[in-house]
């Protein structure tokens, strides 16, 4: 339901295997890894950028699977704009936002505010009590340009309370309880960045970062705090001939205090990285070739790189080769809190993927991708309880297909995709759990004049997990869903819409025991 922990599985990888973004800061919790995707409210968001595969030469630590990069509304560079937004729903469901933009010649300023409450679901599928969610984000961009350099301040957060539902031992008879509880959360970005040409061929970025993720349980003293600071210096040297050499470094330290069930952590590490970059084209041939240095406080020092190939074989079809390596650094939870192990080792990934693009014409094309991710040195804990201990010695192999189509044809557009996949978990020769081997998408959309409206089918396929309750192995159905939208300008400056998702009202679980909205 909203508001609720929420994983993403890029081509079968783990949920802390991806790094994500908020206007290039990384909001990665330092407990966990992942990033609190269910708390982040999408409607000040102006795009997202997506990139599959390990991508640490560039980003660094936890760019396994991938990374995502979301950007919020920019400030205007000329003239003023307002923007807002109401609407009402399912499970008394209320959403809105608003955005002010100014631009003018010396400074350009945009503030937006957005407001997310609904009373939610029974979390649990053996609990009929809701779990509400509150949820209220800001974003705030300034800019200015002086002497042929350009600066811009940046800052984005969301908070809120988000209600859950815990099994508890309370006193005296210390049985099993079903309990509902709460925590506060509040997540932030900010930075400071200064943008520029120090010499005619160099592009420079020199941006001062500051990330937050905070947890406060309200039924409990527990807590989890992560604020990173970054300072990271990029660069982009045209050298001629279309080649470019890229090149930074960035230096980082992070502080994290965690509570949780009577453990307790409180410490700063410091992390350091140089890399370098160099794209080069000669004719219908392109390469790409990369490296990265890393120096980690307790995890020491690694090296990451990356190799791409690309070949025009027609002026319609493109061939692609890559072959790159990732890592993720463990977090201060796994060295310090539960099961601790302060030796631990960086997570490291291979992955090569071929791949091949054709233009049937202006109006359609495809896009096949074959890949393959080997994750060595995986953490986890072993050992019989309270002798535990996190140790550097699972292996994931995780191969597939991916395929995707869009063809446009007058007001129509159709879009669809697939992945076909075999996750495997090589400690066990079992499936990865909650991983599909098949998942397909398509959508349909019409636009004409005023009205614009669409339709987009999703299913997944069976998924090996873990019940919810009685923690015995368990097999998830597959699942279909269907979502429907529509919108119609009724001005120049006016647009009524709707959604209506999971229109055929499925009954299905993406994590075992735990229920999802109906339609």
């Amino acid at each position: 339901g909203p508001g609720q922990a929420t994983s993403l599985f890029f081509r079968g990888t783990e949920s802390d295997h991806n790094l994500v973004m908020i206007n290039g800061v990384a909001i990665n919790s330092a407990a966990v890894a992942s990033a609190s995707l269910g708390t982040l409210d999408t409607q000040l968001l102006q795009r997202v950028e997506v990139v599959k595969g390990p991508q640490s030469t560039l980003w660094g630590s936890g760019a396994i699977g991938g990374v995502i990069n979301a950007s919020t509304l920019p400030a205007n560079r000329q003239g003023n704009s307002a923007f807002a937004s109401a609407g009402y729903g399912a499970n008394n469901t209320f959403r809105s936002a608003a955005v002010l933009s100014h631009g003018g010649p010396a400074a350009q300023v945009s503030v937006g505010l957005s407001r997310h409450t609904t009373d939610g679901i029974p979390t649990l599928s053996i609990s009929d009590v809701d779990s509400a969610y509150d949820n209220t984000s800001f974003n705030l961009a300034a800019a200015t340009e002086m002497h042929g350099y350009r600066l811009q301040a940046a800052h984005w957060q969301t908070q809120g309370e988000s209600e859950y539902q815990a099994f508890t031992y309370p006193p005296p008879d210390y049985r099993l309880v079903l309990a509902p509880v709460s925590q506060d959360f509040l997540t932030s970005a900010s930075s400071l960045s200064l943008e520029g040409k120090p010499a005619a061929v160099v592009d420079s970025s020199l941006q001062l970062s500051l990330a937050r993720d905070h947890i406060d349980q309200n039924d409990s003293p527990d807590f989890t705090y992560t604020d990173r600071t970054t300072l990271s210096l990029r660069n982009t040297a045209h050298l001629g001939r279309g080649d470019k050499l890229g090149f930074g470094a960035e230096v980082t330290r992070e502080k994290a205090a965690i509570l949780s069930f009577g453990s307790h952590y409180k410490g700063t590490t410091e992390s350091q990285a140089v890399y370098l970059q160099y794209d080069a084209s000669r004719g219908d041939h392109h390469w790409l070739g990369g490296l990265r240095l890393f120096r980690h406080e307790d995890a020491g020092e690694h090296t990451t790189w990356n190799l791409g190939y690309g070949y025009r074989l027609t002026p319609a079809t493109r061939l692609k080769a890559n072959l790159s390596t990732g890592y993720r650094y463990p977090t201060a939870v796994e060295r310090f809190v539960f099961s601790p192990n302060p030796d631990l080792r960086p997570e490291q990934s291979r992955a090569l993927e071929l791949g091949v693009t054709h233009h049937f014409d202006h109006r359609q094309h495809l896009d096949l991708s074959l890949f393959r991710t080997d994750i060595d040195d995986l953490i986890v804990s072993t050992g019989a309880f309270p002798n535990t201990i996190n140790v550097n010695i699972n292996e994931a192999r995780i191969q597939g297909l991916e395929a995707a189509y869009r063809l446009q044809q007058g007001p129509w557009t159709l879009a669809a995709s697939l992945l076909l996949m075999d996750p495997q978990d090589l400690s066990n020769d079992r499936r990865l759990l909650r991983r599909s081997r098949v998942s397909s998408t398509a959508s349909l959309g019409y636009t004409r004049e005023r009205l614009q409206a669409g339709a987009e089918l999703s299913y997944n396929g069976s998924r090996d997990d873990v019940d919810g309750i009685s923690f015995t192995p368990t097999t998830m159905d597959a699942y279909t869903l269907l979502d429907l939208h529509a919108s119609y300008d009724l001005g120049d400056s006016l647009q009524l819409f709707g959604r209506l998702d999971n229109a055929l009202n499925t009954d299905y679980e993406v994590v075992s025991q735990y229920n999802t909205p109906g339609r």
